[in-house]
């Protein structure tokens, strides 16, 4: 592997796993706010940029990812509660 390769493929890893940071925040922060342009600058990105590369790393953008982490959660909580029922 040239080196200028390996290089790319190790900022491109860094990347990913501060993406994966940022959605882990994302669920761990459900009831707060989302505030894009503070994930954003977490991860030293543009906000455009951000918003790229989170739907290129999770196929949503952080805000679709937070809506569908919510319908699942609410989708859980119903069916704790008719099991409890």
């Amino acid at each position: 592997m040239c080196l200028s390769l390996a290089v790319a493929a190790r900022k491109h890893l860094a990347e990913l796993t501060l993406l994966r940071r940022v959605r882990d925040r994302i669920d761990r922060e459900c009831d707060r706010p989302l505030d894009v342009e503070t994930l954003a600058r977490s991860v030293g990105l543009p906000v455009t940029q951000f918003v790229h590369r989170f739907q290129e790393a999770f196929g949503l953008s952080p805000h679709d990812y937070r809506r569908a982490a919510e319908t699942v959660r609410n989708r859980e909580a119903r069916a704790a509660r008719a099991k409890a029922a």
